[in-house]
């Protein structure tokens, strides 16, 4: 369909994700740096890693990622901050790989290392088409069903397994159709004596391809 792409610090689309999470902190570009034989995704671990390590601090908030101009998200993260003014890193590796992330830190927000909840992202449509904003339900439902799962590393019931599936599945079929309906239509080939198109009753070459 699309891959995700990290959007301009102050696009319009990004203003619409701070509005959403109620943040008016400025976002900033961060440096990717994956942890070698760390595990995707498992930010809070290896931030919270790093700093019993070396120092410094662990800064929460969101990684935003957008969707073609079909819907932008904030992804719940934890970048490093090594202190002294240096820059922060992101050292949490991902299944894509990209040079930096866009952070928009939140200062409010807190984590327990404990805990085996997902925090569901932040999605917000960036077009009135309601198709999208069902395949962000099926998106949420998603995580949803995988929180009812107690514990960690436990395999998940056939049932939640099918049901998980059935949402992703559609909610990108949902945002397919939208991301069709917005490819440029490529208009139909006339040949030189076919009628033409204009219904004037003449034939293409005589009419409009003359």
């Amino acid at each position: 369909m699309f891959a995700p792409f990290v959007p301009q610090t102050e696009s319009e689309a990004v203003k619409k994700l701070k509005a959403a999470l109620r943040l008016d902190t400025t976002p900033i570009k961060v440096r990717c740096v994956p942890e070698p034989g760390a595990k995707v995704r498992n930010c809070f671990e290896i931030v919270d890693a790093r700093v019993r390590g070396r120092g410094g601090q662990m800064r929460i908030g969101w990684t935003v990622w957008q969707h073609g101009n079909i819907f932008i998200e904030g992804e719940f993260h934890a970048v490093h901050d090594p202190g002294e003014g240096q820059p922060w890193i992101d050292y949490t590796p991902r299944e894509m790989r990209f040079g930096e992330i866009l952070f928009i830190p939140d200062p409010t927000a807190t984590y327990d290392l404990q805990s085996t909840d997902l925090i569901d992202n932040c999605r917000v449509p960036l077009q009135p088409d309601p198709r999208i904003q069902q395949a962000l339900d099926y998106f949420s439902e998603k995580t949803r069903l995988m929180n009812n799962i107690p514990g960690v590393n436990v395999a998940m019931p056939p049932n939640v397994v099918f049901k998980i599936q059935a949402c992703v599945e559609e909610a990108s079929r949902l945002l397919s159709h939208v991301d069709r309906a917005q490819q440029p239509r490529t208009p139909p080939k006339v040949g030189r004596n076919d009628p033409c198109p204009c219904g004037s009753g003449r034939k293409y070459k005589r009419c409009h391809g003359a």
